[in-house]
């Protein structure tokens, strides 16, 4: 007969087999950011910290040449390696996203797309997850329609508290990035719809191509053409920042006589958010690239996350940063505070999940941001 000792350490080790076998290998993930931008360097360095702690093997590639078919390219070179990766997380781009997921799921590798809607003509050709290409696992976005409007809200709002409607509307103009950005189509369709329905009088709208020097030089136009302006809503924070630059050399006086708005939560949008020149600035979609490794790192261990979306699609709201919250953001934005939070707590698999009912993307998301603002 064998000792207790003996036999704890025989049991011991049988628990611990069958925890690791159901635990299975570590998921591999190649992350293709379509460029080397301030916000994509901060959305794979989120990754990383997730990764870090779900103990996911993470490659990061940086499309440096920022077009549709040099980000074709960079998929084709790595489903082509003899030792191809589980998973491959990409954005959604025109033209070439129904070709790289036929690629991906011929390859037998698992495809997952994030951070924009998927283009209308892939979506006629090939549906939307696991309908015509069972292995496009999921897609992840957040609510841009919303953000257009609701920072079209924000600017109205706080136009009319500081008095500068002085007419029944309140005059406002805009500026977008691309024609072929879905993220802009869809920001503009909210903004045009919150026109619409609101007081705010859309004066021109146009396209700065997502660059704060193109935004400073066409802001400057408008505001000559338009010195009545009250607003000036904006798809993203670097166009702000020039927005406010042009603002200043015309002799406007931003966050007083004239307000500004972005999206982004960029780190300088939030000093001008602190210093008064920035209204508001939407985001915390950095963190969407960390959201898209949970859901797969649940996939890989058995917990498919279809009872989370039917569809297999996600969305999910963008959030204000303002002066009210903006050292809550800051927080919400620190890497140290990234290394800090052990993101398995928010995993479905293991001890450490906190889940007590099927989350939604906001919930989890929310549930993140209250952690790493603490």
């Amino acid at each position: 007969m064998r000792s207790y000792p003996a036999r704890l350490l025989i049991g011991f080790l049988l628990l611990l087999t069958g925890s690791l076998a159901h635990a299975g290998p570590r998921p591999s993930v190649v992350f293709l950011s379509p460029d080397d931008s301030r916000f994509w360097q901060m959305v794979a360095g989120f990754m990383e910290a997730v990764a870090e702690d779900l103990e996911v093997d993470l490659e990061v590639q940086y499309d440096r040449e920022s077009h549709r078919f040099s980000y074709l390219r960079m998929a084709k070179d790595v489903l082509s390696r003899e030792e191809k990766p589980d998973y491959l997380l990409f954005m959604c781009k025109e033209h070439v996203t129904e070709s790289m997921l036929r690629l991906t799921d011929g390859a037998g590798v698992k495809a997952f797309t994030f951070n924009t809607d998927v283009p209308d003509a892939a979506r006629a050709s090939i549906g939307m997850p696991r309908t015509v290409l069972p292995g496009w696992l999921g897609h992840l976005s957040p609510d841009n329609i919303a953000a257009g409007r609701v920072l079209v809200t924000l600017l109205g709002k706080q136009a009319e508290q500081l008095g500068l409607a002085s007419e029944p509307s309140i005059p406002m103009v805009a500026l977008s990035g691309t024609l072929d950005s879905s993220a802009a189509k869809d920001r503009n369709r909210g903004l045009l719809a919150a026109a619409v329905q609101q007081r705010s009088e859309l004066l021109q709208l146009v396209y700065a191509n997502w660059s704060r020097d193109l935004a400073r030089e066409k802001t400057e136009v408008l505001l000559k053409r338009y010195p009545n302006t009250a607003s000036i809503w904006s798809a993203s924070d670097g166009m702000a920042l020039g927005a406010i630059e042009a603002a200043q050399n015309t002799g406007r006086a931003p966050g007083k006589d004239l307000l500004v708005g972005g999206i982004d939560w960029e780190p300088e949008a939030l000093e001008k958010i602190r210093q008064g020149e920035l209204l508001v600035s939407l985001g915390r979609h950095f963190m969407g690239g960390g959201l898209a490794l949970l859901l797969l790192h649940d996939y890989h261990h058995g917990r498919d996350f279809r009872d989370m979306s039917p569809d297999y699609v996600f969305r999910y709201e963008l959030e204000p940063a303002t002066r009210d919250n903006v050292d809550q953001v800051q927080r919400i934005m620190d890497p140290e505070n990234w290394s800090a939070v052990d993101f398995r707590q928010f995993s479905r698999v293991g001890q450490m999940g906190t889940a007590k009912s099927v989350p939604g993307p906001d919930a989890l998301l929310d549930a993140m941001t209250g952690a790493l603002a603490r």
